[in-house]
């Protein structure tokens, strides 16, 4: 038997599952919160804390037995977004904390992919002591927009991946002057750097390091999202921030079902069309997108991203080009990075047919701890995606131009999507079309300045 999620508790795991993402990698970014049982009211809530702090649960206990240190809890129940663990890791099992203040319902969404957990669950000693335990199918569906980095890299050992192209009006990303080129608005500029706090790593290719001396890192200011109202206070409603699509129980924006070209949404390599399930479930970065959208404007929400920029930065990837092209201003700007965040969060592919000098490989490892691997330029998709893997990316969103493109989109899964951006004022007459290899549908499209479209394999339909 399952209970309709209360929207009250809906809205807090969704902004608590929001807040976590990009935070608490490589734990899943779980929300929790504890309800009153008689009357409904939220007691106490959490989501999961930076790498080796507190789990959702435990967080939001620890909020709760402030307020009442002695004794026991008032009748309540839990919901939580992912089955409570079963095993010791930097923290206790959740598991024994349930034990230990007996909710009278423990509602939860997904089953941990983690075998620590699955081969171990201890869901069975709570049913035992009398503790109603449920999986929910409200929460699967917040867990499957925040969780499915977490579960993609335990089963599959690899990240969820995002392929994101900025195009022209044409279509084109890239003109192929090797100049650097503005194509997005303003408005699509803060949401992907909202989406780059998100994520736990993003891969850029070698033409990307030449043109661009690009930095990757999460930046806001005070002054963004005051900015981005004045540019389209259309995106803020009355009563409440965030991007208004209507009823969060419909399709928060609307769903591809036109007939489209797929040569002015891509390279004639790849097949694109339309879906036409209207109630086609959201899931993995096709829904996490939408959260994005929906609460990267909320005040709250961007003034603790704002003022926790240090913990949401992601591991800059860069494939590079050989020594002699790489910029040396390039190199300047990770160490800036680097001292202005205290982290060394980047990383380096090589392509194994080139040679590097010794004191330019020591300037990779100083800058990135070390994470400078050789690999084939020429066969390299499954084998990185399968390190980023080992080094705990859940989440990873992949940039700049078809080196990368053509490999990664060939890989593209369930999970996986591509969002490309249309521009509605930037033109380049003649460049260079984005080649993606595979057979793709539109889940979804939404206009903010520029043309927003997000794809994702056919194969899943």
């Amino acid at each position: 038997m399952s209970f309709p999620l209360p929207d009250a508790i809906r809205e807090e795991l969704l902004r608590l599952s929001f807040v976590s993402t990009g935070y608490s990698s490589p734990n899943p970014p779980v929300a929790c919160v504890l309800e009153d049982a008689n009357t409904g009211e939220i007691l106490s809530s959490a989501s999961t804390r930076i790498y080796g702090g507190n789990h959702a649960e435990r967080e939001a206990y620890r909020i709760l037995r402030e307020k009442f240190p002695t004794g026991k809890l008032a009748d309540h129940n839990a919901y939580v977004t992912l089955e409570p663990c079963s095993h010791y890791g930097k923290t206790p099992p959740c598991i024994d904390l349930f034990v230990e203040e007996r909710p009278k319902r423990l509602e939860y969404g997904w089953k941990d992919p983690n075998p620590l957990v699955s081969g171990n669950s201890g869901l069975s000693k709570l049913d035992s002591l009398g503790i109603q335990v449920i999986q929910n199918p409200e929460l699967a569906e917040i867990a499957s927009h925040f969780l499915f980095g977490f579960k993609t890299r335990i089963e599959k050992k690899r990240p969820a991946f995002l392929l994101k192209s900025s195009l022209s009006k044409e279509g084109y990303f890239s003109s192929g002057t090797g100049l650097r080129e503005k194509i997005s608005s303003y408005e699509t500029d803060f949401f992907l750097s909202i989406l780059r706090a998100k994520v736990d790593a993003i891969l850029v290719g070698p033409k990307t390091v030449q043109a661009d001396i690009p930095g990757l890192d999460f930046r806001i200011s005070e002054s963004s999202l005051s900015d981005l109202e004045n540019v389209r206070p259309e995106l803020f409603g009355s009563e409440r921030s965030g991007f208004l699509f209507g009823n969060r129980k419909s399709h928060p924006a609307e769903l591809g079902s036109e007939k489209v070209d797929s040569t002015r949404i891509g390279s004639e390599k790849a097949k694109f069309t339309s879906s036409d399930n209207l109630r086609r479930s959201l899931f993995g970065f096709s829904g996490l997108l939408q959260e994005i959208l929906q609460y990267s404007t909320d005040k709250e929400l961007f003034r603790i991203h704002l003022e926790n920029q240090k913990d949401y930065q992601p591991l800059r990837v860069f494939f590079l080009p050989e020594e002699d092209q790489v910029p040396s201003s390039f190199l300047k700007k990770q160490e800036e990075i680097n001292a202005r965040i205290g982290k060394r969060l980047c990383a380096f592919f090589l392509n194994s047919d080139r040679k590097y000098s010794q004191d330019f490989l020591l300037k990779l490892e100083g800058l990135s701890e070390s994470k400078v691997v050789s690999v084939s330029f020429s066969d390299f998709g499954g084998k990185v995606l399968g390190i980023l893997g080992d080094w705990g990316i859940n989440l990873a969103l992949i940039e700049g131009g078809n080196f990368l493109y053509k490999t990664f989109s060939a890989l593209v899964s369930e999970e996986d999507a591509i969002l490309q951006t249309r521009s509605e004022t930037v033109s380049i007459p003649k460049g260079i079309l984005p080649e993606w290899k595979g057979e793709f549908s539109m889940d979804w499209k939404a206009d903010l300045g520029d043309h927003w479209e997000v794809w994702r394999s056919c194969s899943q339909d």
